[in-house]
């Protein structure tokens, strides 16, 4: 393959995967604002200003284009929890940044949170990869706290039970001030890492 035929390649290939990322947040929008039922190829083919035949030269159906974008939100959720960058940080910021981290990515999904999350009881497939990625998350978590050097924090339960309490009470809430404005948002996010910080009781809050 020459030079030239190789860059042509390339370039369709990224023209490729920046379609395929338009139609998904075209459906993300879609769903978010009519919800699953409702939304048909046409809608999305039409928010995403391509035609039917485009979409279907990516994905096979509206159930299919919304199981992508299950995935692609549980891996951004997961990518949230990297501690790439927090390495020199404290145990303390390293839980507020990450804690932080998921929180903006909540918001930025607006309502789509809230479908998939009443969706995957009733499809197989979307409750595996939405709890597969949320298991994954729980035990990164557990394992970071269990991680940490002796008295760094005394938990007010086992670390197991006191994670998934505190994930789920920092996905829920997320979800719920998703639509709020952005002072109270922010609220929220000071809000969880107290709360996350003292039923963790770091050693440095003791006597506060």
């Amino acid at each position: 393959m020459s030079n030239a035929q190789e860059r042509a390649r390339a370039t369709r290939k990224d023209a490729g995967a920046a379609r395929r990322t338009q139609l998904l947040a075209a459906a993300a929008e879609c769903f978010d604002e009519f919800g699953y039922s409702a939304v048909t190829v046409e809608m999305i083919a039409g928010r995403a200003r391509t035609s039917r035949p485009t979409f279907y030269a990516y994905f096979r159906s509206k159930d299919e284009v919304f199981f992508a974008l299950v995935e692609k939100l549980a891996n951004d959720l997961n990518v949230t929890q990297s501690l790439d960058g927090l390495e020199d940080s404290s145990p303390r910021e390293i839980l507020a940044a990450t804690t932080r981290a998921y929180v903006d990515a909540i918001f930025s999904m607006g309502g789509i949170v809230g479908l998939i999350d009443v969706s995957a009881p009733v499809m197989p497939e979307i409750a595996e990869v939405w709890t597969t990625g949320a298991d994954r998350r729980m035990r990164g978590y557990g394992r970071f706290l269990n991680g940490l050097p002796a008295g760094t924090i005394d938990p007010v339960i086992e670390p197991e039970r006191l994670v998934r309490i505190i994930g789920d009470s920092i996905h829920h809430g997320a979800k719920r001030f998703a639509g709020a404005s952005e002072e109270e948002r922010e609220r929220f996010v000071l809000d969880i890492i107290a709360v996350t910080e003292r039923l963790l009781g770091f050693a440095d809050d003791v006597g506060d």
